[in-house]
């Protein structure tokens, strides 16, 4: 559940996010209560507009690394998928977190190697659930077990 809760904050900011685009769209729109500023004024605003843009990305992906690191332990805990894949995907929430804390609290900040441990994980489960996918007999297994008890 705290997983699907990160999931969804993540949904959230990334849904607010792209209005940050359409500013610069009123504010050099031409409308007749923004003649109070100046040119200069407006083109500066509306390339703040793009820079909150980057910003809220960045805070989103805050939320999406607490995320790959339940979701990484939830798979480890798991009989469905490689352990290791698990590790990989818990190994990348913590890696985005820096990265984009890093961004956004200096905004000079590059760091891609952050993002090299976070690019294996999600390759390694993309490519199993596309080559080999889910343990479907254990898969099974649990299922039959739960309506036992749920029975």
């Amino acid at each position: 559940m705290l997983a699907a809760v990160f999931r969804l904050m993540l949904v959230a900011v990334m849904a607010v996010d792209p209005l940050n685009y359409f500013a610069p769209v009123v504010l050099l729109g031409g409308a007749h209560f923004l003649t109070a500023f100046k040119a200069d004024q407006l083109q500066a605003l509306a390339l703040v507009s793009q820079t909150l843009y980057t910003h809220g990305y960045n805070i989103s992906l805050v939320f999406f690394g607490f995320h790959c690191l339940l979701i990484g332990y939830l798979i480890y805990r798991s009989t469905f998928l490689p352990r290791i894949i698990g590790v990989l995907l818990a190994i990348r929430g913590p890696c985005y977190a820096a990265n984009s804390l890093g961004t956004f609290l200096s905004p000079g900040f590059a760091a891609p190697y952050f993002l090299m441990p976070a690019a294996l994980g999600e390759l390694s489960l993309t490519l199993w659930l596309l080559v080999i996918g889910v343990n479907v007999s254990k898969w099974e297994e649990n299922a039959r077990a739960w309506r036992v008890i749920g029975a």
